[in-house]
């Protein structure tokens, strides 16, 4: 009884905590628009936000690569593609040097995490198709589709003009569009953090000579062999 209130428990803080982080990209978005009344740009409050917990999910991945062997070359992938993320989020940095730079250290990583993670490209598959057996991979899913999918979409033109008009106001649009992004990144970060307090509970109470990969391997081969039974 006792084991299954603290799970019960910890489910309500998972919830706490996306509650929580949620209702950050309200508020950076509040601060910028209504408080200092200068917009979205490039050194708004908003776009630095999404900056941080782009750095912050990277560097989980990475803090795992680190730390723990068996996964490294998927970890170091995963960071890597992170990173990117986090790198084109400078652009307006960047451009500093010329116009469209981020494409050139953004290339440079992806590079060097590629080639490291095909040196062991059993090892970087075999924990890939671990990760997408696990819930986080699936709030990665829905992160990456609002970043990448559903924000799109929904800040087209023609989809707002249609609803508003042709002299609807843009700033409705851009606000939305932005809101839906940071939401986006909120969620992946969620999976992020979700991956390493995982693999940090793991580190904590793992049997002697247990990789990490061996442990999702098992859980993983646990519920495939239940599934085989029953069909």
């Amino acid at each position: 009884m006792s084991t299954d209130i603290r799970f019960i428990f910890k489910g309500f803080g998972q919830f706490l905590l996306l509650a929580l982080l949620v209702t950050l990209p309200i508020a950076t978005l509040s601060y910028d628009l209504i408080y200092l009344k200068h917009g979205i740009t490039e050194t708004s409050l908003t776009e630095y936000f999404q900056e941080l917990i782009l750095l912050l999910s990277s560097l989980s991945f990475a803090y795992i690569a680190y730390k723990e062997p068996s996964t490294r070359h998927f970890c170091t992938l995963a960071a890597g593609f992170f990173g990117c993320m986090f790198i084109r989020e400078l652009d307006g940095l960047f451009d500093l040097v010329f116009h469209g730079f981020w494409i050139v250290p953004a290339l440079f990583l992806a590079a060097a995490c590629m080639i490291f993670a095909s040196r062991n490209i059993k090892q970087t598959i075999h924990t890939f198709s671990h990760f997408t057996q696990s819930r986080h991979f699936f709030s990665l899913c829905l992160g990456m589709s609002l970043l990448l999918v559903f924000s799109r979409l929904f800040g087209m033109g023609h989809f707002w003009q249609g609803i508003l008009g042709p002299e609807y106001d843009r700033t409705i649009r851009r606000v939305t569009e932005e809101g839906l992004e940071v939401l986006g990144y909120t969620i992946i970060f969620y999976s992020s953090l979700g991956y390493l307090q995982s693999f940090l509970t793991w580190r904590k109470y793992r049997l002697n000579d247990e990789s990490y990969s061996e442990f999702i391997g098992k859980r993983n081969q646990f519920f495939t062999d239940r599934l085989a039974k029953k069909s």
